[in-house]
């Protein structure tokens, strides 16, 4: 185990159940378990106005097939637990989008255009990268495994795609999650976007290097989204800078729109930086001209 990796991320108490026959999940396994493992209800949390965050690790959608009756999706996250929504993952994904700009549905369509990723599939940011296990395209009810805190993941009878995280507490504490019917392709599509999220991260990085000086750190040096030997190599974007990235996006939408959307959200704690840059370059657009 890294242990210098598992020191830089700081997560202090884990929320989640660390008993070793709790370590391993799957949508069955979730519903079965919350609804007659008394032992459970420690570690479960009721919020349907929850969102994803740097800390979920992975989400899992029950709008057909509601636990308890009235529960359509449960997160698992480091620092609240399980989160049990009556609300579905797509309202956890749009929580999301209205508090991080790296996270519009506009800008994010642009990038993957860009990076030449055809299925909308992924939400990325700097070094953290949201993924669901199907295209989301006008459709947020799916399942959901957030790459950044995974070490690895394999297929297993090409009916069910496991995701082992990272270790996450100095005893090597790991969670496995598992997805049934995962898409054939599903391997290579992941590997598109490691790759889309690290050049895209790259090109941040460098832009905050440049232009104010500033080295931002990268969370988990040691999950999937560092290891080159999964990236699937795209033809990526003919921008060569994260500004100009930027200034084309911003060229091509309703600034109005976005200037009252950076007026009404709270930046997360990581996104501090993002959210002075983005909110900069609106009001420079839109005010400049």
């Amino acid at each position: 185990m890294d242990v210098s990796a598992y020191k830089q991320r700081n997560l202090g108490i884990i929320s989640l159940p660390t008993d070793i026959k709790y370590r391993n999940w799957s949508k069955d396994l979730t519903k079965r378990r919350i609804e007659n493992d008394s032992q459970l209800e420690q570690y479960i949390k009721y919020d349907n106005k929850y969102r994803l965050n740097k800390n979920t690790l992975a989400v899992y959608e029950f709008k057909q097939n509601p636990i308890l009756g009235k529960y359509k999706a449960v997160a698992f996250d480091l620092n609240r637990g399980i989160v049990l929504s009556q609300k579905s993952t797509h309202a956890m994904m749009q929580g999301l989008m209205r508090h991080a700009v790296h996270c519009d549905m506009i800008w994010q369509r642009m990038l993957a255009r860009e990076a030449g990723v055809d299925i909308y599939q992924g939400i990325v940011m700097y070094n953290v990268l949201y993924f669901s296990m199907h295209a989301f395209s006008g459709n947020f009810f799916t399942d959901w495994i957030c790459l950044h805190w995974i070490k690895d993941f394999h297929i297993k009878r090409h009916d069910q795609a496991i995701f082992n995280s990272i270790a996450l507490d100095e005893n090597g504490l790991v969670y496995n999650f598992a997805f049934d019917s995962p898409k054939p392709n599903l391997t290579k599509i992941i590997g598109q976007y490691l790759f889309h999220n690290h050049y895209y991260s790259d090109l941040y990085y460098q832009h905050m290097l440049q232009e104010n000086n500033l080295r931002v750190t990268a969370i988990n040096s040691d999950s999937i989204l560092h290891n080159s030997n999964y990236y699937v190599q795209l033809d990526l974007y003919a921008i060569d800078s994260f500004k100009k990235l930027a200034d084309k996006f911003y060229n091509h939408v309703l600034n109005l729109h976005l200037l009252t959307i950076v007026k009404e959200f709270k930046p997360l704690d990581y996104l501090h930086r993002e959210h002075r840059f983005f909110t900069k370059q609106i009001i420079k657009i839109r005010y400049n001209r």
